[in-house]
């Protein structure tokens, strides 16, 4: 109307004039905004269809009684994983390294390793390596009520030297290059000591420690998997110690507890408290002195579906935290990061970085695995925390269909429900936790009183060196058709597995039940698990009559299960990673240079009814395990068959 009355016109002969170069911009955004959606639409699609296919690649089948073509095509997806993995890590490095000689490179994230965590600022041309994380924030909000200021000064002391090492743990996660170098030995990644010292050293992390000793020496490497978890699943489990030595590292970790837990907040992302823990690491071999840990660690979400663990030892003034042990271990900067890759998978990259005080000499045959730092490599924490997760699946999603098979058709047990099976698996993780327990011994030999009724338990081990592949020597043991061959329990006579779990990706991780065909008597069963980590493997069994393992089945039993059972692992030699670089081997100081050596040790446990132990029990415990030792070596044509 205004309009009409200003040019003297009718009301209904004007009209609003429109904007032009407006509705131009308008139509212009609006269209944009359409492309960008379909552009998105189109993205989550390729995503979804992605992810689709993993979640059928990872379908749990770890119970399954795979079919040869089955088994076949198992092994083709997990070489092919394997090697794409390896690509895109090649591709990394490389523009890793172009972008340090100052070519700029346009990365696609397509390619890039699918753990890396997102740091690179592609606008501002920074490298890789360089965090783009929320900073630590120094001024941490204390959540305990009242510190005295001795306390305060050092849990100050402490905050900082989380702080530092997280960001360290960040850096070491995001690059290869040039803070790792590939051993072209076996392929781990290891520490560039100079790259890393002149980053590093000055940090208050290495300036607040305790002193080097004299044979002091250092071992670090890297290493990712796949996990059938969660991350935010497996993250809290790693965060608890019982979890840890019970049932995720029972062949690494011998004993771990927590010893305090603060409260202050190191960054806003800071999952739970922080917990000063002890941990003790063991080789499993009565030759070799366990590890002892004491340290600092705490948990960060760093984003939806990605966690961060970091671990790192403090000098406390109070001295009842610090350790006295013959072979103390100091942990530098380390840890690992989680992140979802679908629902139900994960992936894993860790940092194994200490540094390890000998006080004690390391026995020959062990030097190389111990000096080479295979002993508590990155890849056995990713390895044994796979199977893991692989087994607990397995304990909690069991299906009837999954055990379907004729070694369970044998009549021996009758029908087993789904409730039996994961009451064997309960057992056996009982059995390995004591079998592994039972290896930190100060001497071979250990008696544990029990009560005045039951007498003594007597565990006797011993360590050889064996001239034959790893994987050889746990093939021919866990063969129930070669078992008479070694196992005193078969009396010479055949074996057969009646039940068998399979878990983990690794298709040597088993649960077994064995019956031997013994003339005598035709109720005794052989409880066996076997776990395989990239060192070997561990095989715990235990001998039971019918009766009793129905009542072990149900909880009733109340006599103690006698374990035993081998540590096979590799004997280090460098030779034996198929790749000759020349120079000597400290285990030829034991045993001839062949390519392809083994070390076994071999554990019993015995019962003593007696109160006290004579000569002649001694002495049958000495054979037993002495002719176990001269079996096996015997096959394998070993040309001087004593221990």
């Amino acid at each position: 109307m205004s309009t009409s009355k200003r040019i003297g016109s009718l009301p209904n002969r004007a009209r609003p004039w429109p904007d032009t170069k407006s509705s131009e911009i308008l139509g212009k955004n609006e269209k944009e905004e359409g492309y960008t959606l379909r552009e998105e639409n189109d993205i989550l699609k390729v995503e979804s269809h992605s992810l689709k296919e993993l979640i059928d690649v990872y379908t749990c089948n770890a119970c399954k009684v795979f079919t040869p073509a089955e088994l076949e095509k198992l092994a083709s997806v997990r070489q092919l994983q394997a090697q794409n993995l390896q690509l895109r890590h090649q591709y990394y490095d490389e523009c890793n390294s172009t972008m340090a000689m100052g070519i700029p490179v346009q990365l696609i994230q397509d390619f890039l390793p699918p753990m890396q965590v997102p740091s690179f600022n592609q606008s501002n041309g920074g490298f890789l390596g360089e965090s783009s994380m929320e900073p630590i924030n120094p001024n941490f909000n204390s959540m305990n009520t009242v510190m005295n200021p001795q306390q305060d000064s050092e849990t100050w002391s402490m905050m900082q030297t989380i702080g530092l090492a997280r960001e360290e743990v960040v850096n070491l996660l995001n690059v290869n290059e040039p803070y790792w170098l590939k051993d072209m030995t076996d392929g781990r990644y290891n520490i560039h000591r100079d790259t890393y010292n002149a980053k590093f050293l000055n940090t208050s992390v290495r300036e607040n420690r305790h002193q080097n000793g004299f044979h002091t020496r250092i071992e670090s490497s890297k290493d990712e998997a796949i996990l059938t978890m969660s991350a935010s699943r497996v993250a809290e489990m790693l965060m608890d110690s019982k979890m840890r030595v019970d049932y995720i590292f029972p062949t690494i970790i011998t004993e771990a507890f927590t010893i305090k837990e603060y409260g202050n907040q190191t960054s806003p992302r800071q999952v739970g408290s922080i917990k000063l823990v002890f941990e003790q690491m063991h080789l499993l071999t009565p030759f070799v002195t366990p590890r002892d840990y004491c340290f600092v660690r705490f948990c960060e979400k760093v984003t939806e579906g990605m966690w961060l663990i970091v671990e790192v030892s403090h000098d406390f003034n109070d001295s009842s935290l610090q350790l006295n042990s013959p072979s103390r271990a100091w942990r530098l900067p380390s840890g690992c990061l989680i992140k979802d890759v679908s629902h139900g998978v994960s992936q894993v990259t860790w940092v194994e970085h200490v540094e390890v005080e000998d006080n004690v000499p390391i026995h020959l045959l062990y030097k190389d695995v111990i000096f080479r730092g295979l002993a508590f490599s990155a890849d056995r924490w990713v390895q044994t925390l796979s199977t893991s997760c692989h087994r607990m699946n397995c304990h909690d999603n069991i299906l009837q269909n999954q055990f379907d098979s004729p070694l369970q058709k044998m009549g021996v047990l009758g029908a087993m429900t789904q409730e039996d099976r994961k009451c064997i698996m309960n057992i056996t993780n009982k059995m390995r936790k004591r079998f592994c327990g039972n290896m930190n011994m100060i001497d071979n030999l250990e008696m544990v009183r029990l009560n005045d009724k039951s007498g003594l338990i007597v565990n006797v081990a011993t360590s050889f060196w064996l001239d034959a592949p790893c994987q050889v020597v746990i093939d021919f043991l866990k063969n129930v058709n070669l078992r008479a061959q070694w196992d005193a329990v078969c009396n010479g006579g055949a074996a057969e597995e009646i039940v068998c779990i399979r878990f983990g990706d690794q298709l040597d991780n088993s649960i077994s039940i064995i019956k031997p065909h013994i003339e005598s008597t035709n109720n005794l069963l052989v409880i066996q698990e076997t776990l395989v980590d990239p060192l070997g493997a561990v095989i715990a069994y235990a001998p039971i009559d019918r009766e009793d393992f129905i009542e072990e089945l149900y909880g009733s039993w109340s006599k103690p299960l006698l374990v035993s059972g081998f540590i096979i692992s590799k004997d280090g030699n460098p030779e034996c990673m198929r790749i000759n670089h020349g120079g000597a081997s400290t285990s030829r100081n034991v045993a001839p240079a062949f390519p392809n050596g083994s070390l076994i040790t071999t554990a019993f446990q015995v019962m003593s009814y007696s109160k006290d132990i004579n000569m002649e029990f001694m002495n049958i415990v000495t054979s037993i395990i002495s002719t176990t030792v001269d079996r096996i070596k015997l096959a394998f044509n070993c040309p001087n068959p004593s221990v």
